[in-house]
């Protein structure tokens, strides 16, 4: 019983937290983007500038929940 309670537990915080992480991510990337100075977006082309923050966002949907899960696992494990 204990140990079902920790899976679902373990699944619920990862869950949330991927969402707020990712929420939180986005936001910061969007703000330091559109605060650059104008010059960037004359130099440097929109496609890479789009590149480059949709596999950041790639990176936080999915890399970020597969390392937190296995922390999170691993931290209910010992705890159970």
């Amino acid at each position: 019983f204990g140990q079902v309670v920790t899976g679902y537990l373990s699944t619920l915080i990862l869950s949330l937290g991927c969402v707020y992480s990712a929420r939180y991510m986005h936001n910061v990337l969007l703000h330091g983007t559109l605060h650059w100075p104008m010059e960037m977006f004359d130099i440097t082309p929109l496609g890479r500038i789009v590149n480059r923050f949709s596999k950041d966002v790639d990176t936080i949907d999915n890399t970020l929940p597969l390392n937190l899960r296995v922390v999170i696992l691993q931290l209910f494990a010992v705890l159970a």
